[in-house]
């Protein structure tokens, strides 16, 4: 058996999840977790699966459309997908109160992202996601900016990514604040 991730989109009415459930248990794939994300074109489901070695992509590919998803993307995965997406949001929120500055590590981490890259503050930036792209506003000033091959970003990847930035620039004031405070000075603007 071989896991994989999938990616499809489906309309969001009753029973359309089930046929395409049923499509791929026919090919003997079995659904290890499922995660439905709302978006304006119909739920985006992820999955992630334990298929027969025979199977391919292409032939998980045609499973999906046959059970009427859309929009399919399909790719290898390995065991460490099996965690749970609570207990790796927790993991990855772990890591940027111990080290904030690995924010743009941590949302590839996250997001499966191949570039990751800081901006300073500019007002031609606008937060959002395109299709593969993603523009975070940095609380702290600045933007982060995320480019993947495939898929699509949803809007719940885009305000996963959001909190994990706003938790970053938190966590970053209250060390810079205790710092300053260490040192007899305050981390209070100048006014």
């Amino acid at each position: 058996m071989t896991l994989w991730r999938i990616r499809a989109t489906v309309d969001d009415r009753p029973g359309y999840l089930s046929v395409l459930t049923a499509s791929l248990a026919l090919r003997g794939v079995n659904i290890l977790t499922v995660q439905v994300q709302p978006t304006e074109q119909g739920a985006v489901d992820d999955f992630l699966v334990d298929a027969p070695d025979a199977l391919d992509e292409a032939e998980l590919v045609a499973a999906v459309e046959r059970g009427r998803g859309r929009d399919c993307w399909v790719a290898r995965s390995e065991a460490r997908g099996l965690v749970d997406q609570p207990t790796r949001m927790l993991g990855l929120a772990n890591r940027l109160v111990r080290d904030p500055d690995a924010t743009a590590e941590v949302l590839q981490d996250l997001l499966g992202a191949d570039v990751v890259s800081w901006r300073p503050a500019s007002t031609d930036v606008r937060a959002g996601i395109t299709g593969t792209g993603m523009v975070l506003a940095d609380p702290a000033g600045g933007s982060f900016a995320l480019r993947r091959a495939a898929p699509d970003f949803t809007p719940a990847e885009y305000a996963r990514a959001q909190a994990v930035v706003e938790l970053a620039a938190i966590v970053d004031a209250r060390r810079c604040r205790s710092q300053l405070e260490g040192e007899g000075a305050s981390c209070a603007p100048d006014g």
